[in-house]
């Protein structure tokens, strides 16, 4: 599927006669989501400009979504223009990768719509898309797999769906830079991720031309790891109301927490090891490998949509939950439709008497930047044992001299009845904090350092409690060690005497337990 090369295929190409001077963009403040709608016999124009949402979902805001390929951003805009111009029989779309106002929109298209088009640079790098409204209607999920950087597979792929021509227009004073490595508004590894969106735009296209049953074969998702990813992308499937797709492209050892975890998708099996943490081995390269791994049988049947990390996580404020939401389909605008503000449709607790109070801690990241600091840990062992607290530790033998029962939880099944056992889980921004909060509905506090809890958190109630530092630099996502002082441990981890107050406060609030 790598290897496919698309033939000059029978859209209809035009070089632009708008004058040189509007080939220049217009700022008119800094837009990345924007479009027209065209209606009526006189093709009246009307102009959208949105923004990615900081937190309050107004209506000119976006949810902000590190796991949507840029095609879903132009399916959202598109989407929204359909809603507030119900008339519009054309809607154009400015590619979300790059900075474009409606007014620039309306400079570049001022020649004329009549009909699909995709306008770009001399390089070829897709400015915008004019699509038919029915791309909305019929053939939304078709969105998803444009590669939003290369217009001539992106013009094909249109042309095959909509079955009539596109036409591409050229403007040659104007070409694109090489995408930088990273953006101010998060997106990061721009190049080497386009790369991959341009094979599997590619590979769409292949499949509307040479499959008959097109429009029937099933949409996929490459998500294949980590753990606590495939926890948020699972629970996530289950709160879409019009899903686009139907099946999840995931790592086979991980088939237990897809169960666990009750999603929605049908599970297509990636025989591959998940991608090492260390970096020795690159997304791009992971995903050819991976595709090679799932052969022609699989693949020739479906349609893909890479939705891997490509902005950085933490960017923006929303939680996993609703980003994959988000990914996944549902157009989330408002504020009380989020993962944090929905009531838990899951709370559980144990059913052991309040004394003596069980706690299960999970502390160790993998790596020292992720993991709670040991000296903190044995204080709040030691604190919690003089009020006649249980404690317990994940796979951590070598706190049993501090009175901490090791406990072995490497499989799902085993983690869930360790979590059983006791009626207060502590975890870090990790698969079993994660599973145990989104999944089991336990009452788990979170201890968060190098990341935030407004994406890796768990929602506000009696049930639930995030603990951090609150210092400045946070959340800094450091993979290795603190950029700032280039120790191993970060120093946004609450103290000891902070986690010792919550787990008894809480223990209090859901089990009346009294110290």
């Amino acid at each position: 599927m790598r290897d496919l090369i698309l033939n000059r295929f029978s859209c209809k190409f035009q070089e632009s006669f708008c004058p040189a001077s509007i080939d220049v963009p217009v700022f008119d403040g800094v837009h990345m989501l924007s479009g027209l709608a065209v209606s009526g016999p006189d093709k009246r124009i009307e102009a959208f400009d949105f923004t990615f949402s900081k937190g309050a979902l107004r209506e000119t805001e976006i949810l902000d979504s590190t796991t949507s390929p840029p095609g879903r951003y132009v399916l959202e805009v598109a989407r929204r223009i359909a809603t507030a111009a119900p008339s519009a029989q054309l809607i154009a779309v400015a590619n979300p990768l790059l900075p474009l106002g409606s007014r620039q929109l309306i400079d570049w298209l001022k020649t004329g719509l009549t009909g699909p088009a995709v306008i770009s640079g001399h390089d070829n790098f897709p400015l915008c898309y004019v699509l038919p409204r029915r791309c909305v209607d019929e053939l939304a999920r078709f969105l998803t797999v444009l590669s939003t950087a290369d217009a001539d597979i992106d013009a094909r792929l249109l042309a095959g769906i909509l079955g009539e021509d596109v036409i591409q227009t050229k403007f040659p004073g104007l070409s694109i830079a090489p995408y930088p490595v990273s953006t101010s508004t998060g997106w990061f590894q721009g190049t080497e991720r386009q790369k991959v969106l341009k094979i599997l735009a590619t590979h769409a296209t292949h499949l509307v031309e040479t499959n008959p049953a097109w429009r029937t074969l099933p949409f996929a998702v490459y998500h294949p790891y980590h753990a606590g990813s495939i926890v948020f992308f699972s629970v996530a499937s289950r709160f879409v109301s019009t899903p686009l797709f139907q099946r999840h492209i995931v790592c086979s050892s991980y088939q237990d927490i897809v169960a666990a975890a009750g999603g929605t998708l049908v599970p297509e099996w990636l025989d591959q090891p998940w991608l090492p943490r260390d970096n020795s081995i690159g997304e791009p390269q992971y995903f050819a490998k991976a595709l090679e791994r799932l052969g022609p049988a699989t693949t020739d049947n479906m349609f893909i949509s890479f939705m891997r990390y490509s902005r950085i996580s933490g960017f923006g404020p929303f939680h996993m939950v609703d980003q994959d939401r988000f990914s996944l389909g549902e157009s989330i605008t408002a504020p009380d439709q989020t993962w944090a503000l929905q009531q838990r449709r899951t709370l559980k607790i144990c059913q052991q008497p309040p004394a003596p109070l069980k706690v299960l801690f999970h502390i160790n990241g993998g790596v020292p930047i992720k993991s709670y600091p040991d000296k903190q840990a044995k204080i709040v062992f030691q604190a919690l044992r003089s009020f006649g607290v249980e404690i317990s530790v994940i796979g951590r033998s070598d706190l049993a001299s501090v009175g901490a029962r090791p406990v072995t939880a490497d499989k799902t099944d085993l983690l869930l009845q360790a979590v059983q056992d006791h009626h207060i889980f502590v975890g870090l921004d990790s698969f079993p904090h994660h599973f145990v909060r989104n999944v089991l509905g336990w009452p788990t506090i979170g201890l968060f350092g190098a990341t935030t809890a407004a994406n890796f958190g768990g929602g506000w109630d009696a049930h639930y409690r995030s603990l951090d530092a609150a210092m400045p630099c946070h959340p800094c996502n450091g993979d290795h060690q603190c950029p700032v002082f280039k120790r191993q441990e970060c120093a946004n981890y609450v103290p000891a005497e902070q986690v010792v107050a919550a787990v008894l406060a809480m223990a209090s609030t859901v089990y009346g337990f009294r110290a």
